[in-house]
């Protein structure tokens, strides 16, 4: 039994632009990735082994997580690696994109180009100072891949309340890594972010201001000068501990120009350090890779029938609202003609069914798969299906439990039946049972990057009255690079708890079966 946890730290396009040509799909797993590749076998194996060392250069660098912790099958993200950037713009319904990520308690997700097909353009770029980029540029789709990953990683290992700067530095930073054999280096410029660097002056004042009401409002280029603060703090020999005496008192809730104070020092010797040294040679850092060598990385070129649906897959993975799942929908139903008795197909179709909020559909397509391999995923959609016709009905409460139980008899670590599991309680008239507490706060575990779950668990917090684990678990939250009016209302809603007001934040986050809490 896992012990209760304490202290706690805290688009959509209407069709997919598949891929013109038959060329043939692979799926390759690794210890921590799998991948659904494009670009051939030994591509999609080249795709693993450098992902694999990202991940390892990260769990070296940071400590966050050791080289030899396993990562379990529901933890692991899945890669879409296909097409040009304009296959994956039109996920987004944007002309073209290199790269996006979506963190998902059990389902995260990326979408990653092959190639990249976009003409030089002058474009608003977020984070500098005029919203415009200063000169063409060039982008490697993967370096976007690994900066998205380093977020991931971040928030799933040491989730905090990082300042956007650091959280974007930090994922510039391991986004250009030069990965050689069996060493790493790091300190590498983004080529993209060279001209903002050049010439946006260093303020320190924006950086840290010494008003906390200014900090929502960056007047920065927090992704450039990001990586510039980062890199120097982290490289920098006299400046070694520093960087993490400074999170750590603005986690403890020391405002955030007297923990920089603390922590740099004089912040304008700093800002002269650093304007010196963004006209310098970049500091460059080595590090071993530890030995690697019991890898396994896993290789199957994909069926006719699990080629044939990766575009329905890919759209409904990426699907934001229900006009982009129903469109997802009519390309299984498509696929599902030619090959009708295809579990893979059924699943991707059930799945198309519950988002696009065809429960009944989804149900009865789920019946069909219970028994098979896809019966994890079965047991999820009866689950949420369930809580969807509990609106109605509170009595499918108990149905949606059921479910819930027989998912996590399959897979005991995935969160999603942990957090079903909890709110077929909390949904109800009565107090979750400890064993229900528990899932949450082990689903939180396992998925600390998942708002979702956060919202839950910092409701739970505040119900037994820990309002500081409650403000540490939702400090993450509301403090996350591009945040908008919904974590503002969370601030203010804090706010008002610590003036004493606790019941209008306890009312926002308190699960509800009118919210969307599936």
């Amino acid at each position: 039994m896992l012990k209760r946890l304490s202290g706690l730290m805290g688009a959509f396009a209407l069709a997919i632009h598949a891929p013109a040509s038959a060329q043939e799909w692979w799926y390759v797993e690794s210890d921590n990735f799998r991948i659904y590749s494009e670009s051939g076998e030994d591509a999609s194996r080249e795709l693993a082994l450098n992902l694999e060392k990202v991940d390892l250069a990260l769990r070296v660098y940071t400590g966050a997580k050791s080289p030899d912790e396993i990562t379990p099958y529901v933890a692991k993200p899945t890669i879409y690696h296909f097409g040009k950037s304009e296959d994956i713009g039109a996920l987004l319904d944007a002309r073209s994109v290199l790269g996006f990520f979506i963190r998902r308690a059990g389902r995260s997700v990326a979408f990653s180009p092959i190639t990249d097909d976009r003409r030089r353009q002058h474009s608003r770029s977020r984070g500098t100072r005029d919203k415009w980029d200063f000169y063409d540029y060039d982008v490697e789709p993967l370096a976007v891949l690994y900066h998205e990953y380093a977020h991931y990683f971040m928030f799933q290992n040491a989730p905090a309340a990082y300042p956007m700067w650091y959280s974007e530095g930090f994922a510039e930073f391991f986004g250009n890594i030069i990965i050689e054999d069996d060493k790493f280096f790091l300190g590498a410029p983004q080529s993209s972010r060279e001209a903002e660097i050049a010439l946006a002056n260093v303020d320190l004042d924006e950086v840290f201001p010494k008003d906390e009401r200014n900090s929502r409002y960056l007047r920065f280029p927090y992704y450039g000068h990001g990586w510039l603060l980062t890199s120097y703090l982290s490289l920098h020999p006299e400046r070694k501990g520093q960087l993490h005496a400074f999170l750590t008192d603005i986690n403890q809730g020391t405002p955030t120009r007297k923990a920089a104070e603390a922590a740099f020092g004089d912040l304008g010797v700093l800002e002269k350090q650093l304007s010196a040294y963004r006209k310098e040679r970049a500091m460059m850092m080595g590090f071993q890779f530890p030995d690697a060598s019991g890898q396994i990385i896993q290789a199957r070129k994909l069926a006719p029938d699990e080629a044939a649906i990766m575009p329905a897959m890919i759209a409904l993975e990426s699907s934001f609202d229900t006009a982009g799942a129903r469109a997802a929908l009519r390309q299984a139903q498509d696929i599902a003609q030619r090959f009708p008795s295809s579990d893979t197909v059924k699943r991707v179709l059930m799945e198309g069914y519950l988002k696009a909020g065809d429960f009944n559909e989804a149900r009865d397509v789920a019946l069909t798969l219970a028994d098979g391999p896809h019966a994890l995923e079965a047991q999820m959609t009866q689950g949420y299906a369930a809580l969807e016709f509990a609106k109605q009905d509170s009595n499918w409460l108990a149905t949606a439990r059921k479910h819930f139980l027989a998912a996590n008899a399959l897979e005991p670590l995935d969160p999603r039946a942990l957090t079903g599991y909890y709110l077929s309680y909390r949904l109800g008239s009565g107090e979750p049972p400890e064993n229900a507490l528990v899932a949450l706060e082990a689903a939180y575990s396992m998925a600390m990057f998942d708002n979702d779950i956060r919202r839950a668990l910092a409701h739970l917090l505040l119900t037994e009255g820990r309002d500081s684990d409650a403000m540490n678990v939702l400090a993450p939250y509301v403090n996350q690079p591009h945040s908008g009016k919904e974590t503002k209302k969370l601030r203010e809603l804090m706010e008002q708890l610590e003036d004493g007001e606790r019941e209008p934040l306890m009312n926002e986050l308190a699960p509800s079966l009118d919210k969307d809490d599936d």
